[in-house]
């Protein structure tokens, strides 16, 4: 499924949602927008709530985000991911589904330097299990981050991976969940603060 989201200088939108394989169910919604900053909301048939940040247009309903391609809306890019090909990162929302952490975590927002952080973390917390014994680089996997801060104030990560072959294109944008595939499929939790990896879940085993 691809998403062509345009949004036009008279505040009107066109959002479609076209299924390459199967166009009978290809959907366009059409309404009015305004932005309050780098806040987009989203009126009519698509209602939608978001924030515009490292070229992205973000959910703040779910885990899904829309990337932006050609735009005059500045926005606020903290993350460079031409230089991190094989990560994305979703803010984390109490509300959103697949919420992976305790009732006291609040928001934190990731950095370039968070993000390499993780890059030499996660080959550690790997090797830890019989599945990924002497791994070095994790190039070849896909990875959803969604970091928060717990009641001591650390960085806590929560990183979905998948191998690049399977979730090359749609990893970008929208956290789902699947429940075969192996070691092709697994997440983690990572303390960015103490570099302790828990909660480490392989599908399949």
């Amino acid at each position: 499924m691809k998403i062509d989201f345009r949004l036009y200088s008279d505040s009107t939108y066109i959002f479609k949602r076209i299924y390459e394989f199967d166009s009978i169910k290809n959907e366009t919604f059409e309404g009015n927008f305004k932005l309050l900053n780098d806040t987009l909301i989203c009126y009519g048939d698509f209602n939608f709530n978001g924030l515009i940040k490292n070229n992205f247009i973000e959910s703040n309903q779910e885990y899904e985000k829309y990337e932006i391609i050609n735009s005059k809306i500045k926005s606020n890019i903290k993350i460079d991911f031409k230089k991190f090909p094989t990560y994305t990162t979703f803010a984390f929302g109490k509300s959103k589904k697949y919420n992976r952490f305790n009732e006291t975590a609040i928001p934190y927002e990731l950095t370039e330097n968070d993000l390499i952080k993780i890059d030499s973390i996660l080959p550690i917390c790997m090797n830890k299990t019989s599945y990924f014994k002497g791994v070095k680089k994790t190039d070849n996997y896909s990875k959803q981050c969604v970091a928060t801060k717990n009641r001591n104030d650390e960085i806590e990560v929560w990183i979905n991976c998948a191998c690049s072959g399977i979730a090359k294109e749609s990893f970008k944008y929208f956290i789902g969940a699947v429940y075969d595939g192996g070691h092709c499929f697994f997440r983690l939790k990572i303390n960015l603060t103490t570099k302790e990896c828990f909660d480490v879940v392989v599908n399949g085993y």
